[in-house]
């Protein structure tokens, strides 16, 4: 199983800001906080050391992990998505 596989079962929901610069990704013991701007890049929480970086974009949110794989997270119309490659 990849890591992202892995990931993607734990997460709970995903939460955005306004400004879609950071986003908080609940998991079942914890939360992973993400932001992205012109003035800070970073990730903080649960699994972010498993992290080889991330995207956000719009409404989704794409986290790269050690092994290569990707995991893909949109939340649409009150629902959580997860796509992995």
């Amino acid at each position: 199983m990849k890591e992202a596989e892995a990931f993607a079962r734990r997460v709970r929901r995903l939460v955005f800001n306004r400004q879609r610069t950071e986003v908080q990704v609940f998991l079942e013991e914890g939360f992973l906080y993400l932001r992205e701007d012109p003035h800070a890049r970073f990730a903080q929480g649960v699994g972010a050391e498993r992290l080889q970086g991330f995207a956000l974009r719009r409404d989704e949110v794409e986290l790269f992990f050690g092994d290569g794989s990707r995991l893909r997270l949109t939340h649409r119309l009150g629902r959580l998505r997860a796509y992995f490659s």
